[in-house]
């Protein structure tokens, strides 16, 4: 297939690309500025629309950069390209937390700018796009190899390998869900593979583990003596897990990789280029 892929050079962007091609598609790599309007005169089977504003940690004080790339890139996005099929990554946090497991029928009430401007796009997209060639892919926290130094694995193994404390700023025993990059390919080269696929998907792994777990795991995998510090009197968060049965009824997609594989290939890679 021609696809069409935005944030082709992020995280999830080159992993995909590369994926894809291997699998024998012709890949087209966004280079765009989509903050300001453009055009792409040629056609695609598919766009994979994975550019996006992400530094969650700042908050409504970026509000202005989460509508330009999030929202308005979206907008422009739509109106500069011809395709088939449109898929959006999006986010698991549009939801309502209630406690209650998520489904993709379940309530939306983003707090945060950055889940808000997500779902501000997915509704650009239903509006834009016919509803049989629109997905939507709310996922979980993606992990994996070649994230940004500010995620939360390679700053938790950067401290652990040079034996430095590791704080945890946040409800250390709030539970939490990831999901593997190449998980997450998996979920996306299944909707390519279903063309009659259409709609919200959730995307994550059935596990869970708090963040203080998984520090706890970091530091005995690289044998580190680091320290862990918990910030005292942090207010746990309400839990509500996310649930994937609509992607393994209809794609067949179900998260293969746990955390402690996620951990392992993490290791790994990170003696290796060090």
């Amino acid at each position: 297939m021609n696809i069409l892929v935005t944030g082709a050079n992020g995280f999830i962007g080159r992993r995909l690309s590369s994926r894809l091609m291997a699998h024998g598609h012709h890949v087209i790599a966004l280079s765009q500025d989509i903050t300001k309007p453009f055009s792409i005169k040629t056609p695609f089977d598919t766009v994979i629309h994975l550019a996006a504003y992400n530094i969650t940690n700042i908050g409504l004080k970026d509000g202005d950069l989460y509508t330009a790339v999030n929202v308005e890139g979206t907008r422009n996005l739509l109106q500069a390209v011809q395709s088939k099929r449109f898929v959006f990554l999006s986010t698991a946090k549009v939801y309502m937390n209630e406690g209650l497991p998520l489904s993709e029928d379940s309530p939306l009430a983003p707090q945060g700018a950055y889940e808000q401007s997500k779902l501000k796009a997915e509704e650009i997209c239903r509006i834009s796009l016919k509803k049989e060639s629109l997905v939507i892919l709310r996922s979980v926290n993606v992990l994996g190899w070649g994230q940004a130094p500010k995620a939360v694995l390679p700053v938790f193994f950067q401290k652990a390998m040079a034996n430095e404390p590791l704080d945890i700023m946040q409800a250390a025993q709030s539970p939490m869900q990831f999901v593997y990059v190449e998980d997450l390919i998996d979920a996306i080269e299944a909707v390519i593979a279903n063309a009659g696929a259409n709609g919200v998907f959730n995307i994550a792994h059935e596990g869970k583990v708090t963040i203080e777990q998984l520090a706890r795991a970091i530091i005995a995998l690289t044998r580190s003596s680091s320290d862990l510090n918990l910030v005292k009197n942090s207010l746990e968060t309400i839990f509500s897990p996310v649930v994937c049965d609509k992607a393994f009824l209809s794609l067949g997609w179900k998260a293969k990789t746990s955390l402690v594989k996620i951990l392992e290939l993490y290791n790994e890679e990170y003696a290796r280029t060090h």
